[in-house]
């Protein structure tokens, strides 16, 4: 690089920039990678590049002193880019640090470990009674999109309210039910990707109040072996609705049903 070149690039990104982002940017990196690298591994990984930039700014009496004249010098003889600059660093780290501190110390709700059995063992005895439709047996890119299409009015009528619209888990009425379980986040690869589709089914058919669930998840289907059970919405959807969601929920996440 020639020297004219390095001068003029040195006026443009100040020292303390330069270290900020190439510190950032190491940290993006490591987020977007994929597989997922814990957060811990992460902290690690950004102590050794902080560490590495510390020795690089020290390691030179000259280095040091552009570090600190970023600082300390008035703006009379400095461009509005570089007086930008050092607002931005002055302001920005301590925000990303006091947005970490209240994240970490935030108060979260944590009910006891053994209510988060989402998927409790259900005997073939129960699942194989359950008559699967055979457009839904199919595969997924195979599904009739008009049935999709039904599934997403239902649910959007139905269950939007509290598995979300996004169906995140974040409806408008997730946070009544926040004990003993919250509402289910199909998003996440360990509900619905996990699952087959007769136990879906079954899921939908025997809701969740006082049962193995322990969860305020409605029954949305009449039971064929106990038409006497009623609860809030109890069979509000009829079973071809109900797989029609069923599909929704599916195509609408990327998921696919558990072989």
């Amino acid at each position: 690089m020639k020297p004219g070149t390095l001068a003029r690039l040195r006026a443009a990104i100040p020292l303390p920039t330069g270290v900020f982002l190439v510190a950032a940017g190491i940290y993006v990196i490591l987020k977007l990678v994929r597989p997922v690298i814990p957060h811990s591994v992460i902290l690690l990984y950004m102590g050794f590049v902080i560490l590495g930039l510390v020795i690089h700014v020290t390691l030179r009496d000259e280095r040091m002193r552009r570090f600190a004249e970023f600082f300390l010098q008035k703006g009379t003889g400095q461009s509005r880019s570089v007086r930008a600059q050092r607002l931005a660093l002055l302001a920005v780290p301590p925000l990303l640090l006091g947005g970490w501190v209240f994240e970490a110390n935030r108060p979260r709700y944590a009910p006891p470990v053994e209510i988060f059995q989402r998927h409790p063992t259900v005997g073939e005895e129960v699942l194989g009674r359950i008559a699967v439709p055979d457009w839904i047996a199919a595969a997924p890119a195979q599904w009739d999109a008009r049935f999709v299409s039904d599934g997403k009015k239902l649910y959007e009528a139905n269950c939007a309210v509290c598995h979300g619209e996004k169906l995140d888990g974040q409806g408008v009425a997730a946070e009544g039910f926040r004990y003993p379980i919250r509402p289910a986040n199909f998003q996440d690869p360990g509900t619905i990707a996990q699952l087959t589709l007769p136990y879906m089914y079954w899921r939908l058919t025997v809701g969740g109040i006082q049962n193995q669930f322990n969860s305020a998840m409605p029954r949305w289907v009449a039971p064929s072996d106990n038409p006497d059970v009623s609860t809030l919405h109890s069979y509000d959807m009829n079973e071809d609705e109900a797989w029609k969601v069923i599909a929704y929920l599916y195509k609408a996440t990327g998921h696919e049903p558990r072989r």
